[in-house]
């Protein structure tokens, strides 16, 4: 059934994002889409700065929620969403004139739930934040998920990242709201829940974005560490969510330490030959950012976004096994949520 131009409401969780928002909203308000046909819905988890401000200047609804997370947001604006079609996205997007424009077409097929392209990393960001788009564009990092990916053609996926994602409305109903003790990684729990009823969620490459990645190690370190918390959250909410992978990784760094303890007092030349191997992976990845980046300085930041994607990723893990998060735990339990 051919769609003519379905009002869409675009939502938005935000916190604190000054520094993004206008450039988003900039975007947003340049989409090549009828301008009666859309709304953006700015949730806002209690800013602090001048996120709101610049959101009324934009002429964006705005609606405030007093938990902090990105779930809350999303629920928030959906609450209010009049849209046939609702779309998430994140205010360190920019997005493509016609990234509404071009989704509608694949929604004709009943069967759709929900489409989502590329997220290309802008010209301005960081080097830093380059290396990361680098890293996560290769399979071998991501065991199968297209975050972060930039491919050529429609793919059916398991998963569609938050920061470009546009959904069916009706799809939506049935597994709205998301259970907001998620930590991180609700929009892949929301896909597994539209999946499970039937759909179909698609990649498709005319639809993207442009997304500001983590600026610096710090950032993107605790990024990723909530998101190994988080997997395993939604594991035990649902054990069809994880798979053998996420576990090995998960168990990575105690894996690696002891491997290399044991190999110190039993086989110190099989050890050197291993970090020498090591060490060529990262020289290998390196030289290739370096081809495809045209960046010197961000291709050094390869290895150095490898080795936090493997760490961070298998510490969140094993804190959410041993002190999850539903538990008061000394130490732990500070800044786990910002």
């Amino acid at each position: 059934m051919k769609l003519n131009n379905p009002f869409v409401s675009i939502i938005i969780p935000t916190r604190n994002v000054g520094k993004f928002i206008s450039k988003c909203l900039e975007s947003l308000n340049n989409l090549d889409y009828p301008k009666d046909k859309y709304e953006v819905i700015i949730a806002d988890s209690e800013s602090t700065d001048e996120t709101p401000s610049i959101a009324r200047k934009y002429g964006a609804i705005l609606v405030s929620t007093a938990k902090r997370s990105v779930c809350a947001g999303r629920n928030e604006g959906f609450k209010i969403a009049k849209g046939e079609i609702i779309a998430f996205s994140d205010a360190d997007c920019v997005m493509d004139k016609n990234w509404i424009k071009n989704s509608i077409k694949y929604f004709e097929d009943s069967v759709v739930g929900g489409v989502g392209g590329p997220n290309l990393s802008p010209a301005d960001d960081t080097s830093f934040a380059k290396a990361v788009s680098f890293v996560l564009d290769q399979p071998l990092f991501l065991a199968g998920s297209v975050y972060g990916r930039v491919l050529k053609n429609i793919k059916e996926v398991k998963s569609l990242p938050g920061c470009n994602i546009i959904l069916r409305r009706e799809t939506l109903d049935k597994v709205m709201p998301i259970d907001e003790t998620i930590l991180g990684g609700e929009d892949f729990f929301m896909n597994q829940k539209i999946r499970q009823l039937g759909y179909r969620l698609l990649y498709t490459p005319d639809t993207f974005v442009w997304h500001y990645h983590r600026a610096a190690p710090k950032k993107f370190f605790k990024q990723i560490y909530r998101y190994g918390i988080s997997r395993l959250i939604i594991g035990k909410k649902d054990r069809r969510m994880i798979n053998p992978m996420h576990i090995i990784v998960g168990f990575g760094v105690p894996i690696l330490a002891a491997t290399a303890f044991s190999l110190i007092i039993f086989s110190p030349v099989l050890l050197a030959y291993i970090a020498l191997s090591a060490a060529v992976f990262m020289l290998i990845y390196t030289v290739l950012a370096w081809f495809k980046l045209k960046s010197f300085r961000a291709a050094l930041w390869v290895p150095t976004v490898i080795v936090i994607i493997f760490c961070s990723w298998s510490l969140g893990f094993l804190r959410e096994l041993f002190c999850p998060i539903s538990v008061p735990c000394h130490g732990f339990n500070s800044d786990i949520t910002k």
